[in-house]
């Protein structure tokens, strides 16, 4: 079986250079999540990623995207070329797929789509159907999700991803949104990044971590309020990710000891969950926000060296219930800060021997879940599926 996945992502050093060439911050979940699952399905199998990076005439510093393929282990990475003007973009983009698709064997071929990015969809979509292949849609958050976006985008998504062969999805929720005829899906909520050594240097000292969407609606804000509240001189709140907001920017800055990295590299970020004292994920919880979006780092937290620390989530209190000190999320922001606050003196008080425990089985349930070699037997038993459909 030959894999062809249309993403934005990019191998993983790519993405690093690629995002500073960006005056806005990427949205890092989406990038880690592709690669991440791209990288699983490479362990047994040989994947033609075809990446149309995303660009912005207004954000991104660079004129153009050049055209360029890179060989990393059973992933080839086709990166298209992309011009500055609109139309010329489109029509080049869809000539460039086909002709890279024309030079592939395309026996046994399956093609799996983002579904969050139109100009990918169309052209997975338009592939897939030129060359009949089944194709396999990964739904990993709502297109009302994605900063910036309207009703219109909303539903031009749907619409694009509304007949695919099948869906792999970070919920049961996203399945039932983008797969409205139930058609074969496979919900997992995460994948872990087997390849991070646990053992970096700690430059920080005592610290806890947050890394995630900067953007106040998501908790961060309280989360440095419950930092504040807590009032230890010795003790550091880190946090970074993508979103930057004014708002955030500016109570980092009034706070002693709170440390705004901005939007970092998924290697550092897994670096720094496993040398903190706490990993916090502050994300208030509402029905939306539960069934449709799981939280980024929330699996790379459970696999890290550290103790969790979680506002309510549905499904990762089922499967992690003893693993992380859990707090209700309350729609007020004093209500938010004050649970935050008593989770974090939770965790710090822990005894060592409790610390340790909890960190070894969160360890161990987070790898049955999540890990490369996990998500790799799940999908590729649920891919073979459609190729013998397809006979």
């Amino acid at each position: 079986m030959k894999i062809i996945y249309f993403t934005t992502a990019c191998k993983k050093e790519d993405y690093v250079s690629f995002s500073k060439m960006w005056d806005s911050s990427l949205n890092a979940s989406i990038q880690n999540l592709h690669n991440r699952f791209i990288r699983s399905l490479a362990l047994t199998h040989e994947v033609e990623v075809i990446s149309i990076r995303p660009f912005s005439r207004k954000y991104c510093k660079l004129k153009k995207l050049d055209a360029d393929t890179k060989q990393e282990g059973k992933i080839t990475w086709h990166y298209l070329r992309i011009r500055r003007h609109k139309l010329s973009r489109y029509l080049s983009i869809t000539k460039q797929c086909n002709k890279i698709i024309k030079k592939m064997n395309l026996k046994d071929a399956i093609v799996i789509t983002d579904t969050l990015n139109p100009n990918v969809l169309r052209n997975s979509t338009k592939i897939a159907k030129k060359f009949n292949l089944p194709i396999i849609g990964v739904c990993n958050n709502t297109p009302s999700g994605i900063h910036d976006t309207g009703k219109s985008y909303t539903q031009l998504l749907l619409d694009l991803a509304g007949n695919l062969t099948g869906y792999i999805a970070l919920t049961s929720s996203l399945n039932t949104l983008y797969n409205k005829y139930d058609r074969a899906n496979l919900v997992f909520e995460g994948v872990l990044d087997d390849t991070v050594s646990k053992a970096k240097e700690n430059k920080y000292g005592d610290y806890i971590f947050y890394n995630g969407s900067l953007d106040p609606r998501d908790g961060v804000v309280e989360l440095m309020l419950a930092f504040k509240a807590l009032d230890n001189p010795n003790l550091k709140l880190l946090i970074s990710g993508y979103y930057s907001d004014e708002e955030v920017e500016k109570v980092a800055e009034d706070i002693k000891n709170v440390i705004n990295l901005g939007n970092i590299p998924s290697d550092e970020v897994i670096a720094l969950a496993n040398n903190s004292k706490l990993n916090v994920n502050p994300l208030p919880f509402s029905e939306d926000t539960d069934r449709y979006f799981v939280p980024s780092n929330l699996a790379d937290y459970f696999n890290s060296n550290s103790v969790v620390v979680s506002t309510r989530n549905r499904r990762f209190k089922k499967y992690f219930e003893n693993d992380a000190i859990w707090v209700d999320s309350k729609e007020t922001t004093e209500g938010l800060t004050n649970n935050l606050l008593e989770g974090i003196k939770s965790g710090l008080s822990l005894s060592k021997e409790n610390r340790v425990d909890m960190i070894k089985k969160a360890n161990m349930d987070a790898n049955k879940l999540y890990s490369m070699a996990m998500i790799n037997r799940r999908t590729i038993l649920f891919l073979k599926q459609f190729l013998k459909q397809k006979e």
